[in-house]
């Protein structure tokens, strides 16, 4: 019986699968921890049990942020600035696993291209700077 013999795994991919892996795993406990704080939280600017009346009840997003203690749809300077809220560990934990491809698109090109993948080198390049860009609004249809 012929043995088949698996191809190795480009270093490409271990290096992008590593960095998504580890990042993904710490902003899921960042995200964990800032829900539980949130849920134990006596004053913060937005209560979870205002949010989650008012998104059960059906009210706009609008409605519910204007409603509340901020009296303003919140932005990134609102989540830097109560950084140690649940809410805004939690936001920032999210923003984290999301945008953990980014060092990991570039980091595995530097390795396509040392394994003389160009092409695919240049390709994750521009899809990199795509996500870089396009949370921006610099770019829009």
């Amino acid at each position: 019986m012929p043995s088949t013999r698996k191809p190795p795994v480009p270093v490409s991919g271990i290096v992008y699968g590593e960095i998504i892996y580890w990042g993904t795993c710490l902003s899921a406990l960042l995200v964990l921890f800032g829900t539980i704080k949130s849920f134990l939280e006596t004053n913060s600017a937005v209560s979870v049990n205002y949010l989650l009346d008012a998104v059960l009840s059906g009210k706009s997003v609008e409605t519910i942020w204007l409603s509340s203690k901020l009296q303003q749809v919140p932005n990134t300077s609102i989540y830097l600035a109560t950084w140690t809220s649940g809410e805004s560990l939690t936001v920032i934990g999210i923003a984290m696993g999301v945008l953990t491809v980014i060092p990991a698109i570039f980091l595995s090109a530097i390795y396509l291209w040392r394994s003389n993948n160009h092409i695919f080198a240049i390709v994750a390049l521009i899809s990199g700077l795509l996500t870089m860009v396009a949370p921006s609004g610099l770019i829009s249809p």
